[in-house]
């Protein structure tokens, strides 16, 4: 898949702009949250994804590791 800016008819300059406004992120993230399966997290699931992230952050490595594991955490959470 091509990245946005690389599609015909897409003004890289454009993306420089998304989701400043906050209608934008408004707009999209709604759509998003009301995928099957998924939910708004509880005050537990935030603090357990706190310190998950937050004891991956201080370990060494690429600075996209907590992303990436926080990512896996997060789908593993949902089964």
């Amino acid at each position: 898949m091509a990245r946005p800016a690389e599609q015909p008819g897409v003004d890289p300059a454009r993306l420089r702009s998304y989701g400043r406004r906050a209608k934008t992120r408004t707009g999209h993230s709604r759509p998003v949250a009301k995928h099957p399966g998924w939910r708004p997290p509880t005050t537990l699931e935030l603090k357990k994804r706190d310190g998950f992230l937050l004891a991956r952050a201080m370990e060494p490595g690429s600075p996209a590791l907590p992303f990436r594991l926080g990512c896996e955490y997060l789908i593993s959470a949902r089964r």
